[in-house]
């Protein structure tokens, strides 16, 4: 066996045995969340979060012209060439194990047991969306979305302000990435957000609309205390903006909540959506068209093909509901709004 072989044997072994510990052990994931990955985020996430662009998007983008300039490199050495990938992908799964796939077993943000057995009315729905109607007419409309710097120093700050109700939620926050260079194919894909566990960084598409850019940049952040699931990142989210003190973050945080509730509303109760629609104000029914028509304009084959594919991933990682759980948001809130919703730990 060629000694090179053995690093990549090694890194692949561990990182299986800490996927198999963190589902089959229990309290091992949480321990490993709080005491381990805690220190992750404030080191190689501290370090990352510096760079002013997106190290993963620059990765992303260079890598792959690294590993064809290895193979031309090696033409007469193959054997070599195909070493490297393998010591490259080990790397990488090492890295994914290490922060991300063993936080899909923590504990849970919210209680499971209250969330699987809540039921609401089409009352108490309404209600709430009546609720969210009050909240968005009180919203300031005439600042701009921050962009760049100000984004991440806003998302940064309204998580660590979460945080001092929601003790889990403590911890170092790098500061998000919007990407520039693979925000046109995110936007062709469906995808407003990603998280990053090679580089331990939340990254945002750039080119969405601003109404839901801070929303995005909480949820990604999310991630980065270990909370993988997706409806439990939106919910972190939602409570970030709409408790943050910047004015822009509650408006994305409403909106937000409008764009779910609301929906859900119109769905089983058309008549009450209609008659509250008609009370939102004339800039936040403009900016959720023009959020609708953007998403609506991007719908490509591609988006379809990520959208199973990553349906299959949360599935994967025990998310039962695969993308479905993106529609755990309404009844988090709904939880939320009736006094339900308090964290499980």
């Amino acid at each position: 066996m060629h000694k090179a072989v053995i690093i990549p044997i090694i890194l692949l072994c561990f990182a299986a045995v800490l996927l198999i510990a963190s589902k089959n052990i229990s309290s091992f994931a949480e321990w490993y969340s709080v005491n381990i990955y805690s220190v992750i985020t404030g080191s190689i996430g501290r370090f990352t979060g510096a760079v002013p662009f997106s190290v993963a998007e620059a990765a992303f983008c260079i890598l792959p012209l690294i590993i064809i300039a290895d193979f031309v490199r090696c033409r007469k050495r193959l054997g070599s060439a195909f070493m490297h990938v393998l010591i490259i992908v080990s790397i990488l799964f090492f890295l994914y194990a290490a922060n991300c796939g063993i936080n899909y077993h923590r504990n849970s943000f919210v209680d499971q047991e209250a969330l699987s057995s809540a039921e609401f009315t089409e009352e108490q729905l309404a209600d709430f969306c009546g609720y969210i109607t009050d909240k968005i007419e009180e919203c300031e409309s005439e600042s701009a979305y921050p962009q760049g710097k100000e984004l991440a120093a806003a998302a940064r700050l309204a998580l660590n302000q979460l945080s001092e109700d929601y003790p889990s939620l403590r911890g170092y926050y790098p500061a998000p990435k919007q990407l520039t260079l693979l925000s046109r194919a995110f936007s062709s894909m469906g995808v407003s957000g990603i998280y990053s566990p090679f580089t331990v960084e939340a990254n945002i598409n750039g080119e969405m609309p601003g109404m839901e850019k801070p929303f995005t940049a909480c949820h990604e952040l999310s991630h980065l205390r270990g909370y993988m699931n997706e409806g439990e990142a939106n919910y972190i989210g939602w409570l970030a903006c709409i408790r943050s003190d910047d004015p822009t973050f509650n408006r994305s945080g409403w909106l937000i909540a409008w764009m779910h509730a609301g929906g859900a509303l119109r769905r089983i109760a058309p008549e009450r959506y209609e008659k509250l629609l008609e009370r939102l104000p004339s800039y936040a029914v403009s900016e959720i068209e023009d959020n609708s028509l953007f998403w609506s304009s991007h719908e490509t084959k591609a988006s379809e093909v990520q959208d199973r594919v990553n349906d299959a991933y949360l599935k994967a990682n025990d998310q039962k509901d695969g993308i479905q759980s993106y529609g755990m948001l309404t009844t988090l809130m709904l939880m939320h709004y009736y006094g339900q919703a308090s964290p499980d730990h």
